[in-house]
């Protein structure tokens, strides 16, 4: 396998493998809230895989700085759910949501930061980077911005949010697949 299939799989991982987990195992009961989230967690570390790939074929220090942000965000928030999860007492669900949210807007938002450095390379079309970079920036200002209490009240526009992003992750897997050097 090339290391552009394989990076145009951990494209396609990143933006359907946490949200497979979440429905298809977590959804349907087949599997517990830790079980399920250890195993999204291992989904998500696709991401800064598929974006760290990238950069090996064009540099630019945006990409780079948005890579380190992803790691940083990826990192708070894995943690972050892993607590919620634990089940321990209600004051662990509490702690963790505290910096859930932190955590995956910084994702967000180095995401929004790599895409900018796309937007300043070949590697994907112009169209497709801008789109990573108002979809990764879209939902970084939603849950930056917004307290828990206000991101309870509109949860509900969440996961749209999040597949957008998911989408578009697909997207540039699917062209980082066919790009030809």
């Amino acid at each position: 396998m090339t290391n552009q299939m394989m990076n145009g799989i951990m494209f396609i991982i990143a933006g359907l493998g946490s949200i497979a987990v979440y429905i298809g195992l977590g959804e349907t009961g087949i599997l517990d809230k830790s079980h399920t989230e250890k195993i999204a967690a291992y989904t998500l570390l696709a991401i800064p895989l598929a974006f760290m790939m990238t950069r090996k074929i064009q540099n630019n220090s945006l990409i780079d700085a948005g890579l380190l942000i992803i790691i940083i965000g990826l990192t708070i928030g894995l943690i972050s759910d892993a607590i919620s999860s634990a089940e321990i007492s209600t004051e662990s669900e509490s702690i963790g949501d505290v910096i859930a949210w932190t955590g995956w807007s910084a994702m967000y938002f180095g995401m929004f930061i790599s895409g900018l450095g796309y937007l300043r390379t070949t590697l994907f079309p112009q169209w497709l980077s801008g789109l990573l970079t108002i979809a990764s920036f879209a939902f970084f200002a939603f849950i930056a911005i917004l307290n828990g209490d206000q991101l309870a009240q509109n949860e509900g526009l969440i996961p749209p949010l999040w597949l957008a992003n998911s989408i578009v992750l697909v997207i540039m897997g699917i062209f980082t697949i066919r790009r030809t050097n």
